[in-house]
């Protein structure tokens, strides 16, 4: 009777580790986890930004008011080509602009389809206005913010890091992206800036896409909805994509031999005021 009991549980064992062996076999295999926002944002970020295409639009109704701006840029917008609408009671006024390190040349309606060359330094116009949404150091703040609030998900064959809420953080980490779009070009409004600061947030969504096989960002996506001054309700939307495809961008060479020098301008109008 015991070897027929010690025979029982020998092939009880046996039996379990057969069970068990097929259980592994058939078992789905474990799926990776998705990467991290930070790992995925920080990997090739300022490499990505090199250069690219930019649009975005600011939209009040309360105002009758909207912009939208346009262009390319590269070298932190040391190079950036920029056209700007301004649209105020069906009323619209456009520019265009080409911002070296050095030069800027200005196409305005006013000026009768002429390009103005003046310099980076003139008393009206401030180039970091300009150049500083292009810089990856102003998205330090934003992105740190962003990696603690964003979901990761494959999609479309991408990487995709998105918020989409209404995150304090987050939004006062992209105030100066929304500042900058409420002034006109190279012009700096202090009361703008108050506004932007104090404003209510009613929807912020911000999309990251990024290419696995490079780990470079493909696009960012920035949208938001706000009350500004208890009362002015604004649409703001700012993209940036074909990031890496614009690095031969350079001011057109009809434009650098043709533009009309600002001070030859200034010249001439003091010597007809002096006659």
């Amino acid at each position: 009777m015991k070897k027929k009991f010690g025979l029982l549980l020998l092939l009880g064992a046996i039996l379990v580790s057969i069970t068990t062996a097929c259980s592994k076999n058939t078992s789905k295999p474990k799926t990776n986890p998705e990467p991290s926002a930070s790992s995925l944002i920080n990997a090739k970020f300022n490499s990505s930004l090199a250069s690219g295409h930019f649009t975005q639009t600011i939209n009040s109704d309360e105002m009758s008011q909207k912009s939208k701006s346009e262009g390319l840029f590269k070298d932190k917008g040391d190079v950036t080509n920029l056209t700007y609408t301004l649209t105020q009671k069906k009323k619209s006024q456009t520019e265009q602009m080409w911002l070296t390190k050095k030069d800027m040349y200005l196409l305005l309606e006013q000026n009768k389809r002429h390009w103005i060359k003046n310099s980076v330094n003139a008393d009206t116009f401030d180039p970091d206005q300009v150049k500083e949404r292009f810089d990856p150091a102003t998205f330090k703040k934003i992105n740190k913010a962003l990696v603690k609030k964003a979901t990761v998900q494959k999609k479309n064959g991408n990487y995709e890091i998105s918020f989409n809420g209404t995150d304090s953080s987050l939004w006062n980490a992209v105030n100066s992206l929304v500042i900058d779009a409420m002034n006109t070009p190279g012009s700096q409004n202090m009361q703008v800036a108050r506004l932007v600061k104090s404003a209510q947030v009613q929807n912020l969504k911000v999309t990251y896409l990024v290419d696995p096989a490079t780990k470079k960002i493909e696009s960012m996506t920035f949208k938001a909805q706000y009350t500004a001054g208890g009362k002015y309700n604004f649409t703001w939307n700012l993209t940036y994509d074909q990031l890496g495809q614009h690095t031969d961008l350079a001011v057109p060479a009809d434009i650098q031999k043709n533009a009309i020098d600002a001070e030859e301008i200034k010249k001439a109008q003091a010597e007809q005021n002096n006659q």
